[in-house]
């Protein structure tokens, strides 16, 4: 079973200088934390139905600004099994094309590189924003990356200065997309099960037949069945134990084989 505890960082907070959607594209200007954090929101909300654990290390509200280190921090203190943030790109500058794009560090455990092209295949497929991107699995010294203690990716869910990226990642569909290919990811590296959804594996049955022919075993004969039981035994057709219990095929075998043997010597006498 998982029980694996993913943080999850929306990148910046509200008012981080500069951090928004380009003005011409977007006249609302929305805040790319507002966009990191409705994703962060989804994932979390999807993953309260398996068996893992989630926290937060940016301020939900988007209201204070949680350092990098902080963030880092709590959690390394946490001891959290994947560090997942999750930003908007830009640098397009009102141009098109840009899609996703998900970061490890320069010296990536192995892990971070298998969540990060899993990740990335699992995004593009459910949103379809592949983009024009070189390496959309690239490395880059992030902090968050580097200073992390498990494996950790940071995710760019699209170009918030694109005229083909920000009409898409402004909308909820596009938000509700990314956080599905995320958790889809994360169910197939962690091996995520729903709760209550609980697989028993071939050896949990054995143990639980085993433990339901002993008892079934200790039970006594129906009172309806406990004559002929005492005539089966006076024949030598059962010792009279396990009056309850399953017959195996070898066993019905020789009881047929006596009761025909039986009826062939008194067809004799």
């Amino acid at each position: 079973m998982s029980n694996s505890l993913f943080a999850i960082d929306a990148g910046h907070y509200i008012d981080t200088p500069g951090k928004r959607c380009l003005k011409s594209i977007d006249p609302g200007e929305t805040r790319e934390w507002v966009l990191n954090s409705r994703i962060a929101d989804k994932v979390q909300e999807r993953l309260q139905g398996y068996n893992c654990s989630t926290m937060r290390v940016d301020d939900v509200t988007g209201e204070k600004e949680i350092s990098l280190s902080k963030r880092v921090a709590l959690a390394n203190q946490a001891d959290a099994d994947l560090y997942l943030s999750f930003h908007h790109n830009a640098g397009i500058h009102g141009g098109s094309g840009g899609g996703c794009v998900v970061y490890v560090a320069p010296v990536a455990q192995e892990q971070s590189i298998v969540v990060q092209k899993a990740i990335y295949e699992s995004v593009v497929a459910a949103t379809g924003l592949r983009g024009n991107r070189a390496n959309p699995m690239a490395r880059a010294s992030l902090y968050v990356l580097r200073h992390t203690t498990m494996p950790a990716v940071l995710v760019e869910f699209g170009f918030m200065d694109s005229t083909t990226d920000t009409p898409i990642i402004l909308t909820d569909e596009f938000a509700e997309q990314a956080a599905c290919g995320v958790v889809s990811a994360l169910i197939s590296l962690y091996d995520l099960k729903e709760e209550g959804d609980e697989t028993v594996t071939y050896e949990q049955w054995k143990e639980y037949m085993d433990r339901y022919l002993a008892e079934r075993a200790e039970l006594p004969a129906n009172e309806w069945a406990q004559a002929g039981l005492e005539q089966a035994k006076v024949k030598g057709i059962t010792d009279g134990t396990r009056p309850q219990s399953f017959a195996t095929r070898q066993e019905v075998a020789l009881m047929v084989r006596w009761l025909s043997d039986n009826k062939k010597k008194e067809a004799r006498e």
